[in-house]
């Protein structure tokens, strides 16, 4: 549950807390776009063994729940481009792999994932420097100055939205929760456009203004 907290928490505080900036300032060298891709991947290699070795490995809420993520990540469609962040399924069992580990455990044979450190040292090998959702990826998180331009942003939403859903299924089966606080969803465009909309009607303080005509309002205001 870690791997799907962590990657839910990053794209929650990219989104929705001008994470871009704070990630960049802390790390100038563009290091942060290559972590972020790391909790991404390794979120891949959890997931997949979540599905073949744990408890849940048949629980039709799970797996139901499971591939809602893996589709954010992989469907194509109106608003949701090939190009940064879409790895379709064949790609994320590959790039889960990649990060997956074996070694002997207190009891048996355990799972883990490979450091951070050595996901770097793997970047330069032929299968991610040629992955184009890879360097796309790459690319959009250190050449975008402002999340909202991110582009994917639309698809690692979705991705968050379905992580989040996931995790409340988990806790509430194993009775203990990872986030003690309220864990929030990054909000949709149409709710970005709705607040950015309100933010750009004018202020006013009751007194009319001089030399202006006065006009009818074009201002519409929609229930949803």
């Amino acid at each position: 549950m870690s791997a799907c907290e962590d990657l839910q928490s990053r794209i929650y505080n990219i989104l929705e807390r001008r994470g871009l900036r704070k990630l960049r300032e802390r790390y100038p060298d563009g290091a942060y776009a290559e972590e972020i891709l790391y909790l991404i991947v390794r979120y891949f290699g959890w997931a997949a063994a979540l599905s073949r070795y744990s408890p849940y490995s048949q629980d039709p809420v799970v797996i139901r729940l499971a591939e809602a993520v893996r589709d954010a990540f992989a469907t194509t469609s109106a608003g949701f481009p090939v190009g940064p962040f879409n790895f379709f399924h064949p790609e994320q069992k590959a790039l889960g792999k990649m990060v997956m580990s074996r070694m002997q455990g207190q009891h048996g044979i355990e799972l883990d994932t490979i450091s951070f450190y050595k996901f770097r040292e793997r970047l330069a090998l032929p299968a991610l420097s040629n992955s184009q959702s890879v360097q796309q990826s790459l690319e959009a998180l250190r050449n975008t100055e402002d999340a909202g331009n991110l582009p994917g942003r639309n698809r690692l939403e979705k991705a968050q939205h379905r992580l989040v859903d996931l995790l409340h299924y988990l806790e509430d089966r194993e009775g203990y929760r990872l986030f003690a606080g309220e864990r929030k969803k990054c909000s949709s465009s149409g709710e970005r456009s709705a607040r950015n909309g309100s933010q750009r009607l004018p202020a006013t303080d009751g007194f009319a203004r001089p030399n202006r005509r006065a006009r009818p309002s074009r201002t519409t205001v929609r229930q949803i």
